[in-house]
């Protein structure tokens, strides 16, 4: 079973809405989006924070992922997790 919520945020001046899939595996949830065209995977780490997976290669990307921005959306996502 999978369920979503929206990430509505301003980042550096720029709008942004994201809508982050939920997915239960075996041993862990795992949320899912995509930025900059890039599908990413926010995964929870050893210290209670999330690391973001990329599916694809980032090389291999007309569009540059602004590392940045994946960090703002990991801190959105745990702070709406309610994780401290």
């Amino acid at each position: 079973m999978s369920e979503t919520f929206t990430l509505k945020f301003e980042y550096n001046g720029q709008p942004h809405i994201l809508y982050v899939q939920t997915l239960h595996q075996q041993f862990k949830t795992v949320y899912q989006t995509v930025v900059a065209d890039q599908e990413i995977i926010f995964e929870p780490d050893e210290e209670g924070f999330v690391r973001a997976v990329a599916t694809k290669p980032l090389h291999n990307q007309i569009q540059k992922l602004d590392v940045g921005l994946v960090h703002h959306i990991a801190s959105l996502i745990v702070d709406h997790l309610g994780v401290h």
